[in-house]
């Protein structure tokens, strides 16, 4: 199946602009994450389009179609790979409530955030990858570590307004996110969305020792649901049918 892929660089990571780390407010990142799909329209408008978002970008995928289906309407699917729902090792409460207060005072100071290489992946090659990648920061911004997990949280209590069917993919051996919380997700999302655990898999399941498979099942979902779209579209096209009965 021929693919046609744009990614995109997030404001402060990578290649793009700004202080690493840092943003003046979650929906500037859900702005970015609309842009590209703006882009996407453009230049592929009429064939079938989804959305991916791994880690990071999986919280982002799954809110921006939580809190802008309108946007979201015209794809056939969201990816979700190891979505940022929650930390696997969830702050107190009391912990949030301080951060909260300090990221409203403080919203532009950045913390470490460092991340373990094995945490990511089993996979060496990968790990000697990452730490040779010039563009990885370990850098937060309060503002930013806060609105992750505020709103992680609240797409796994509201997932039920999901309109848009998506899948999440998550390994059983993430130690950075909460594959609990990608279960939670799917199961207050009313059948709109589905869940395949990676056995043994770390977070980035893309660059872990199982990734063909774990391709093969990225490629083999899309192809499901533009089979499935476009049965319904000929079935929808075909008019009423009437049954008479003798």
């Amino acid at each position: 199946m021929g693919i046609a892929l744009l990614a995109i660089d997030l404001i402060g990571h990578g290649r793009s602009s700004g202080t690493r780390g840092r943003i003046d407010s979650y929906e500037q990142l859900l702005d970015e994450v609309s842009s590209g799909l703006e882009l996407t329209r453009s230049e592929w408008g009429r064939i079938p389009q989804f959305l991916f978002g791994q880690s990071m970008g999986g919280n982002l995928v799954l809110n921006l179609a939580l809190r802008r289906p309108e946007e979201c309407r015209s794809l056939l699917g969201v990816i979700a790979a190891s979505p940022m729902l929650r930390p696997a090792k969830m702050p107190s409460e009391q912990f949030m409530t301080v951060g909260r207060w300090l990221a409203k005072r403080f919203p532009r100071v950045r913390i470490n955030a460092p991340v373990r290489t094995r945490d990511l992946s089993q996979d060496r090659r990968a790990q000697d990858a990452y730490y040779r990648d010039k563009h990885v920061h370990n850098r937060m911004c309060l503002k930013m570590a806060v609105s992750l997990i505020d709103s992680g949280d609240w797409a796994v209590k509201n997932a039920g307004l999901l309109q848009t069917m998506s899948v999440l993919m998550h390994g059983t051996e993430d130690k950075l996110v909460s594959s609990e919380a990608s279960e939670e997700f799917v199961q207050n999302a009313h059948g709109m969305a589905s869940l395949q655990l990676w056995t043994g898999c770390r977070h980035d399941l893309h660059d872990d020792l199982r990734r063909e498979a774990y391709f093969r099942e990225l490629s083999k979902w899309m192809k499901q649901r533009c089979m499935t779209t476009f049965k319904f579209m000929m079935h929808r096209d075909a008019g009423p049918t009437i049954a008479a009965a003798a």
